[in-house]
């Protein structure tokens, strides 16, 4: 790929920029997610077999129960999202070879229907690498976060919100894809705003994260549709929501 490709040509030029899946970086996230989830069904046999004994030994304290609560519920967290995360990036990987698609016709993320650009309502891409930056001068928290960026945890959200959510949703061939577009309310004209996200460098190398987010922002503005780029995540929900929720108060003119 050329450097100058991430940009729309001339109207009159036919363009097409395409990247594909890193199958290897999602295959390792895949497997990472794997030892999650049998690391936290471990601590959860632990934590069953701890308030046993904790019970059968007549401990008046509330507190080792509290204790192990915490850590039942950390761990049945850490499994939920583990193989939500894991099914996810099975489902890009066994639906397309592509992460991110763009024409003169429309976008395409892995493994969902083109969108048209007539659909989209805007294209917002949210940096959220300062904050994990800071997190990892944490020591524990700094190594927890690499551990999940490792497993396919992003952070950098590209989000395509389109004006009939419900109908890109009937798009898809399978059901549990189809989920991955989110609803918000409904509007006067009886459509609800829907958002299709992709964490690009989840599944992308570092180079071809940066030239996708070009190529999208390019492509939005030559379609003259809304995009931005925040590095905070209010900042990115205070832009965004109005577009999408008809209830979200508006901001002040």
């Amino acid at each position: 790929m050329h450097p100058d490709e991430s940009s729309p040509p001339a109207r009159s030029q036919p363009w097409r920029y395409e990247v594909a899946l890193d199958v290897d970086k999602v295959h390792t996230a895949g497997r990472w997610n794997s030892g999650f989830i049998l690391v936290g069904i471990g601590l959860l046999a632990i934590c069953v077999s701890a308030i046993w004994t904790i019970a059968a030994t007549g401990v008046g304290s509330w507190i080792p129960y509290v204790f192990v609560g915490v850590v039942a519920a950390a761990s049945a967290g850490l499994v939920v999202s583990s193989v939500l995360r894991r099914r996810m990036l099975l489902l890009l990987v066994g639906r397309s070879a592509s992460a991110c698609t763009i024409t003169e016709h429309g976008i395409t993320l892995a493994g969902a229907p083109e969108i048209a650009w007539g659909e989209i309502e805007f294209i917002a891409v949210l940096n959220d690498r300062p904050r994990t930056d800071r997190l990892r001068a944490i020591p524990l928290l700094g190594r927890l976060g690499e551990l999940t960026l490792k497993a396919g945890n992003g952070s950098i959200l590209c989000e395509i919100a389109v004006r009939d959510g419900e109908s890109l949703r009937r798009r898809f061939d399978d059901r549990a894809a189809a989920r991955r577009v989110t609803l918000y309310g409904r509007w006067p004209d009886g459509r609800r705003r829907g958002v299709l996200s992709l964490l690009l460098d989840a599944v992308l190398s570092e180079t071809d994260t940066e030239t996708t987010v070009r190529a999208a922002l390019a492509a939005a503005s030559a379609h003259a549709i809304p995009s931005t780029v925040h590095a905070s995540t209010l900042a990115n929900l205070r832009w965004k929501a109005p577009r999408l929720d008809p209830d979200w108060p508006r901001p002040a003119e």
